[in-house]
């Protein structure tokens, strides 16, 4: 475990720790905008596009993963509690997106160690079904809970910023 660790790049830790500091941000609530809500999920499916094989399994899994991660998201998160604060909507704090996080970095460490130590694996159809849905569906997350608080926030646009129940 320690050589796995000791041959892991600087640059892993660095995101690490900032995919940490955004999850426990999200403890203590956050401020959204229709562009905050945007800008992660974004990232996350160019850098999560850029990262997996490019072929018809991998792209088929990861299209059904993040369909699917985002329905799950759209039904775990709520804007229960949310209110309007200008054009911007307030959110109650939530461990949720702490979780999500360290499952996003989980998914792609492991994937990004398996490529290394194992790159002939990396290749087969079963890594190439795995990569393409375990990725797909925790962008999925990210994506669907940025669509539920959208709608959340045209929502409250639209009725004058009614606290939703």
């Amino acid at each position: 475990m320690l050589d796995i660790l000791q041959g892991t790049p600087l640059w892993v830790y660095a995101v690490y720790l900032w995919i940490c500091w955004y999850g426990i941000k999200a403890t203590r609530g956050s401020r959204e905008n229709h562009r905050s809500l945007m800008i992660l999920p974004v990232v996350l499916v160019i850098w999560s596009l850029l990262s997996i094989e490019h072929s018809t399994l991998s792209i088929g899994c990861w299209l059904g993963g993040a369909a699917v991660g985002s329905l799950l998201a759209m039904a775990m998160f709520a804007a229960k509690g949310a209110r309007l604060d200008g054009n911007t909507l307030v959110l109650p704090g939530t461990w949720k997106i702490l979780l999500i996080s360290q499952l996003f970095f989980a998914v792609k460490y492991y994937l990004g160690y398996q490529h290394a130590v194992h790159p002939l694996l990396s290749s087969t159809a079963p890594m190439l079904a795995l990569a393409g849905g375990a990725s797909g569906f925790t962008v999925g997350l990210f994506c669907g809970r940025a669509i539920k608080l959208q709608r959340a926030l045209a929502s409250f646009n639209r009725d004058e910023g009614i606290v939703l129940p």
